[in-house]
């Protein structure tokens, strides 16, 4: 029995330079794929339990089998992602966002103005649309009918309602217009007559802008909140490039947002922007850009101001301030000052108008989203009881769908029949 364990561990012992070497080489190869990790740009996990010391680490045999990776910490740059809109503006800093801002900018997606397309010029007749379906029907109705002359008039008078030329207004062109047909029933007579009457009502508070000589037109546009006062002012910039250099002042610096969506706006349709930074004085925007205007030659200056409540009494005042302030700039500017007014508000624009008379005079009206309402009769309205006339009316979302007003256009394109659409060509815009 001694022999026989005497023997066993004279075999072990001639075994163990076998077992040294077999050792050697699976330490040997460990090292390697250990060293093998950092190659690899990544650091490798001790098993746990270690102490984090790759010299001294014990390591499992899952990371003996595949070392577990992790990221590398070095900072890395992405590539520029180019914006959806070449001409979008990013804010430094976040700011609560005025829902006006998203409903004026164009959707996602589209076209610079440079690449984009150009398109027709929305005409009259597709902006009064809806007024004048409901509007010729109605006439239609009336005067085609078996009923007697009063019966006839009544209905006229409630079809000019409908269109919210006003109560006070319709009576007027009513009496007006059976002071000149006496008894005369035919239809189409009573239709011209009608047409007539209220193309004489636009036409007589018609008159041209203020003659700024030699210096920039300065034009101040206020409103109330909503109105689409802001991207009106960016199409009429648009407009009145193609008759000279225009500089756009940005005098809303209440609204949050309302600078930097006047900034996208005129970046697209190609003019200056004078600003300054958001709660600053609108009065000094005002006069820089007006100091801007005359050392540049511009013909002409227009000043976006901050939407206010007519009931406010401090904004109002801030709107005499303004003129103040211009006024000693450049003597006799502003040359005019336009209320933008919604069309869509219909009657209601006429209370918003006389309070902001009452503040400052008014030389004129644009009337926006005429293309949305059915109310576009408000235009005879303002020209009858505010006699002020209208300047310009907006007809779609795009930069050239802001157009100058042609009474005649607009009487043509009321009393166009829906079926056909006639109306007249718009004369060349003037200033």
């Amino acid at each position: 029995m001694a022999s026989f364990s005497i023997l066993i561990i004279a075999v072990l012992v001639a075994q163990l330079p076998l077992i040294g070497v077999a050792a050697l080489l699976e330490f040997s190869r460990r090292k390697a794929r250990v060293a093998a990790a950092p190659d690899r740009g990544a650091s490798v996990r001790p098993a746990s339990g270690s102490r984090g010391d790759s010299s001294r680490a014990t390591w499992s045999a899952a990371d003996l089998a595949e070392p577990v990776i992790e990221a590398d910490e070095t900072p890395f740059t992405l590539g520029v992602i180019e914006p959806e809109r070449p001409d979008e503006v990013v804010i430094d800093a976040p700011i609560e966002q005025d829902p006006a801002v998203e409903a004026s900018l164009p959707p996602a997606g589209e076209q610079s103005p440079a690449s984009a397309p150009t398109r027709t010029p929305a005409r009259i007749g597709l902006g009064l649309r809806r007024t004048r379906e409901n509007f010729v029907a109605r006439i239609r109705a009336v005067i085609t009918g078996s009923a007697k002359l009063d019966d006839i008039y009544e209905g006229l008078e409630e079809a000019l309602i409908s269109a919210d030329v006003g109560l006070e207004t319709s009576l007027k062109i009513i009496q007006q217009v059976r002071m000149r047909l006496k008894n005369d029933a035919r239809p189409e007579v009573i239709r011209d007559a009608l047409k007539d009457e209220i193309e004489r009502m636009l036409l007589a508070v018609e008159r041209p802008f203020a003659d700024s000589g030699d210096a920039p037109l300065v034009i101040i546009m206020v409103g109330v909140n909503g109105v689409g006062k802001t991207t009106t002012v960016a199409k009429l910039a648009a407009l009145f490039k193609e008759q000279g250099s225009v500089i756009v002042a940005a005098a809303d610096t209440f609204r949050a947002a309302a600078i930097e969506q006047l900034e996208v706006w005129c970046a697209r349709a190609g003019v200056d922007l004078i600003k300054q930074k958001a709660g600053s004085d609108p009065a000094a925007v005002a006069f820089d850009a007006v100091k801007a205007a005359v050392a540049r030659n511009a013909s002409a200056v227009i000043i976006d101001t901050a939407g206010r409540l007519q009931t406010k009494v401090n904004l109002m005042e801030e709107l005499k301030k303004i003129a103040r302030v211009i006024g000693r700039e450049l003597p006799g500017a502003p040359h005019e000052t336009w209320l933008v007014l919604d069309a869509t508000t219909g009657q209601n624009a006429l209370s918003q108008a006389k309070v902001f008379g009452e503040t400052t005079p008014l030389t004129g009206v644009v009337l926006a989203k005429l293309d949305g309402t059915a109310k576009g009769g408000v235009v005879v309205a303002i020209a009858d009881r505010l006699q002020l006339p209208v300047r310009f009316v907006g007809l779609g979302e795009g930069l050239e769908d802001l157009r100058p007003f042609d009474a005649r256009e607009f009487v043509n394109a009321l009393f166009a029949d829906a079926e056909d659409g006639r109306e007249t060509t718009n004369r060349p815009y003037a200033a």
